[in-house]
């Protein structure tokens, strides 16, 4: 293992060369992982070091364990930026994953004390709520609500926007641009079928077009699924 990591327990170094291999490509989705014997004589650690880090490779969501079959890869994280305004759909076009979108709830709401702080709007002004699945290679990794003040977005409430996406149509047909943003429940998890009480990130946004506040969402996505990066300019 390498030296510059001896103060961290030799399973998390484990750990993270094989996560390394995920995500450089080197070891590939649905591909068995070596043998316990052979994982222990090419690092050179004990049998429990290497349960360890499979074990924690496992509730990372890195890897699976099938009974009589074996240990394999489940996949890489997906990484984003938060430098820029996230798009799902185009962050996953970019990484070369297929990305489908599952409406659950499309409705008019009264806007609550939070919700019209957000938006900019008064307390029970009427908003549109949109509460959307966002899956990556046919798995649920996110769910998205959102928030738009119903006066100059009516229009959501019948639009078909599963197939290409609903920021995408908003900037295509609607030239509404959103060029700012403002940086797990039990159902969540039901959601995205993920085990009760795993950690997950949160990620609050106030989108902006023409400088002007236009909606209010919030994203909760699996913490095993996702790697998010921030690049800080001097």
């Amino acid at each position: 293992m390498n030296s510059n990591y001896n103060k961290i327990p030799l399973y998390c170094q484990l750990a993270e060369s094989i996560e390394e291999q995920i995500n450089d490509g080197t070891l590939k989705k649905g591909q068995p992982i070596p043998s316990e014997r052979d994982l222990c004589k090419q690092y050179n650690v004990s049998r429990i070091t290497v349960r360890s880090a499979i074990d924690e490779l496992v509730r990372q969501g890195k890897l699976e364990k099938i009974q009589g079959k074996g240990t394999f890869i489940l996949g890489k994280s997906i990484v984003q930026n938060l430098g820029n305004v996230y798009s799902f759909s185009k962050e996953m076009e970019k990484q070369g994953k297929i990305s489908s979108t599952k409406i659950v709830t499309r409705e008019k709401i009264k806007a609550e004390p939070k919700i019209a702080y957000h938006l900019g709007i008064n307390e029970n002004d009427d908003v549109i709520y949109i509460e959307r699945l966002r899956c990556a290679e046919n798995v649920a990794i996110m769910v998205e609500k959102a928030y738009f003040p119903y006066q100059g977005f009516e229009f959501l409430l019948d639009l078909d926007f599963a197939k290409r996406g609903l920021y995408k149509t908003l900037e295509e047909d609607y030239h509404i641009v959103f060029n700012k943003a403002c940086e797990l429940n039990t159902r969540e998890c039901k959601l995205l079928s993920c085990p009760k009480k795993q950690y997950g990130l949160l990620v609050k946004r106030t989108s902006y077009s023409n400088d002007k506040i236009a909606c209010y969402s919030t994203i909760v996505s699996k913490g095993d699924s996702f790697e998010f990066t921030i690049k800080l300019v001097s």
